[in-house]
């Protein structure tokens, strides 16, 4: 072809033709170094600890290459392989999450050491068209044995919104352990009698728990396999009181747009202002409270009944359910947890019984407040308090000054809330007041235990 000359028609097949060629080679060189792309999966062995156990473990693999084409998850124990999972895949796997829960029954597995094995292949034509390999071992310990729970005395009768207490028997393993009933949780305390695998635990069937709710003992070990025993007692009917309170624009203007650091100028839409405070404040500093009591001290520091404030009257009870009706609108629903002690105005308070302080500040609805844990997770609190004379660590002794009575928080008059917490769980104040209730519920079941003395 001379300088300058346009291409004739064979030389433009020709030129398409290599240009075809070029194209087909190139695609065949992408699609074969994708066939044997060298991405390994990715294996990861959701395992809190070392343990393997009866709880289900979560094993999450994936491949960004071809996919995965097979996984396999076996135990190596005593020399033996005891296979748990083996899966082939017929179309390419990104993703793939297993959960793993072991039976001593299907297995024939005995507790010790074993190795955990994790084995995932891809689609890769990688290795001689074997694929690529992961292999996870990891050294762990099987336990597929639960805790060990027995009663060994308990309650015959509780009060609905009252308290309880449990002696009970736990094996060794035991790392945490108590009672259960429905949401909620009360953990047992060892060290208290001779038997050292004997635990005592101070419980409720609270205030807000049906009727019909089941209690039982629990116990979990450090492998996450739980045992449980059958708590059963007969249940007192209390008898919840209900009560209307009417909220008005100048209780709100007062009480309420104080706690939200609002002033007069910041008083539109009143009612939902009280419904915050109602709803989500009142959550808050409940949460303060159980968090104040979670830390209980690991003995009874108390010995005596506990006292009620001298020359008090109670003017509201525990758990009544109160309605709040604002502009012949009910607009709110909450439960008073506590006893409403009336006094004269800015009267001494006495602490109810031997403890030490584990909170005293402002806490929003309840105003000034101090909470005194007494061990075992039994904690009294006193509220709208006008003046603290304590500081959190004190020690407190039975019917010892800790301030004055007031009107603080969301009060609308001089006077004491009081409540007595299980756990940071509030029950029946009363029982704790009668000598022969706590002598026969709580000394003499705990005294006369098969397993020893406090």
């Amino acid at each position: 072809m001379k300088l300058g000359s346009l291409p004739n028609a064979f030389d433009l097949r020709r030129m398409l033709l290599y240009s075809l060629l070029l194209a087909i080679i190139t695609a065949g060189a992408i699609w074969t170094f994708l066939q044997f792309e060298r991405v390994a999966p990715t294996v990861n062995i959701q395992l809190p600890s070392d343990y393997i156990s009866t709880k289900p473990l979560m094993v999450k693999i994936s491949d960004r290459g071809k996919g995965l084409k097979k996984v396999s998850i076996s135990l190596l124990a005593a020399g033996k392989e005891y296979p748990i999972i083996a899966e082939q895949f017929e179309s390419s796997v990104r993703e793939k999450n297993i959960t793993v829960t072991l039976s001593r029954r299907k297995l024939d597995l005995r507790d010790g050491p074993a190795v955990l094995r994790v084995l995932a292949v891809d689609r890769s034509y990688w290795g001689f068209f074997e694929g690529n390999k992961t292999l996870i071992s990891k050294n762990v310990t099987v336990d597929l044995t639960p805790p060990n729970i027995q009663l060994v005395i308990g309650d015959r009768y509780l009060n609905f919104g009252g308290s309880g207490v449990v002696v009970y028997r736990s094996s060794p393993d035991t790392v945490k352990s108590g009672v259960k009933l429905g949401h909620y949780f009360f953990p047992g305390t060892k060290g208290h009698l001779q038997d050292p695998n004997a635990y005592i635990v101070f419980f409720a069937h609270p205030y807000d728990t049906p009727a019909n709710e089941k209690a039982s003992l629990v116990a979990e070990d450090a492998a996450g396999n739980s045992g449980q025993a059958n708590l059963s007692y007969s249940l007192r009917n209390f008898r919840l009181k209900k009560r209307t309170v009417t909220v008005t624009d100048s209780f709100i203007e007062k009480k309420v747009l104080p706690l939200l650091g609002l002033g007069l100028s910041q008083r539109d839409n009143l009612k939902e202002l009280f419904i915050k405070v109602n709803r989500e404040l009142r959550q808050d500093n409940e949460a303060k409270i159980r968090k104040a009591c979670e830390e209980s001290a690991k003995e009874m520091l108390w010995s005596e009944t506990f006292h009620q404030l001298s020359n008090s009257k109670v003017e509201a009870n525990f758990a009544d359910e109160r309605t709040y009706v604002y502009k012949n609108e009910t607009i709110d629903h909450a439960f008073h947890l506590g006893y409403d002690l009336a006094v004269t105005r800015n009267y001494p308070i006495e602490a109810a019984n031997n403890g030490v302080v584990v909170f005293a500040d402002n806490l929003g609805i309840y105003g000034n407040t101090v909470i005194i844990d007494h061990g075992l997770g039994l904690c009294t609190l006193y509220s709208h308090m006008s003046l603290i004379t304590v500081k959190v660590a004190d020690t407190i002794k039975r019917k010892q000054i800790i301030g004055k009575t007031g009107e603080t928080g969301l009060a609308t008059g001089d006077h004491l809330h009081y409540a007595t917490l299980i756990h940071g769980v509030p029950v029946l104040p009363l029982e704790w007041w009668d000598a022969k209730w706590i002598k026969d519920n709580i000394l003499n079941k705990i005294q006369n235990t098969p397993t020893g003395r406090l």
